[in-house]
């Protein structure tokens, strides 16, 4: 019974048909990959579904990806019919594979009496509230523990501590709540994401270098942290 009000709830989105999704710039599509969110389980468990969604991939920043109106697009079985509706895409920081790292971000859309969505990891909001940097982060005596990407596969932490956050604007004041309590989040990237495959083109394409933001650099210093991009291969390495 429960779950059949919750039910009520979600499909009562307001909603409209998305339509074809054109590409845009600044973002490669990499093609179609599967999703479980693990969040809307904050409010009922049984909501831990897995569906198809549209991978894209910065152009700029290798390694920051989003879901393309995950929620919205369709395929998202939380909604009955009214699965198909205009909302934001889901964005994820794995510019570096071991500190993945998902920004607060307003999902675009509202769920019933509840309000509307807003998401993220602990870092995100950590970030968002402004009580640290990321490179504040990123020092081990923090013990932060991160998402990871690996085998392309993203996930985040097991860890009551460090579990995902989704917040409703209208239900307990909009205070986030923990996600990911199932351990079940999960993006699998398409095959043409590429990660850890090296081509042919790779071999022969000249690297590129980025800091741990993302931001492209040069001639990183030796002994420097950063991320190397070659042709398609992404990965982390010390600049020497």
């Amino acid at each position: 019974m429960k779950k059949f009000y919750f039910l009520v709830a979600l499909i009562s989105v307001i909603s409209f048909s998305a339509g074809a999704r054109d590409k845009q710039d600044g973002w490669k599509q990499l093609g179609t990959g599967s999703f479980c969110d693990d969040m809307f389980s904050a409010l009922d468990n049984s909501y831990l579904d897995t569906w198809d969604v549209e991978i894209e991939e910065s152009e700029t920043t290798p390694g920051y990806y989003r879901l393309v109106n995950p929620f919205g697009n369709g395929n998202c079985p939380y909604f009955g019919e009214n699965n198909k509706f205009e909302a934001n895409d889901l964005y994820i920081h794995a510019e570096d594979p071991e500190h993945v790292w998902m920004e607060w971000q307003d999902l675009g859309f509202g769920v019933g009496s509840y309000g509307n969505v807003a998401v993220s990891c602990m870092v995100g909001l950590y970030i968002y509230s402004e009580i640290f940097t990321f490179e504040d982060l990123l020092d081990p005596d923090y013990g932060i523990e991160f998402g990871k990407l690996a085998d392309g596969k993203i996930t985040f932490p097991d860890n009551e501590w460090y579990y995902l956050q989704v917040a409703f604007s209208n239900y307990l004041e909009g205070t986030p709540m923990n996600g990911n309590t199932n351990n079940r989040f999960l993006v699998t990237l398409p095959p043409s994401a590429g990660i850890g495959a090296i081509s042919a083109d790779d071999c022969h394409a000249a690297p590129e270098y980025f800091n741990m933001q993302g931001i492209r650099i040069d001639n990183p210093a030796p002994g420097t942290l950063c991320i190397r991009r070659t042709g398609t291969r992404v990965e982390k390495i010390i600049a020497r």
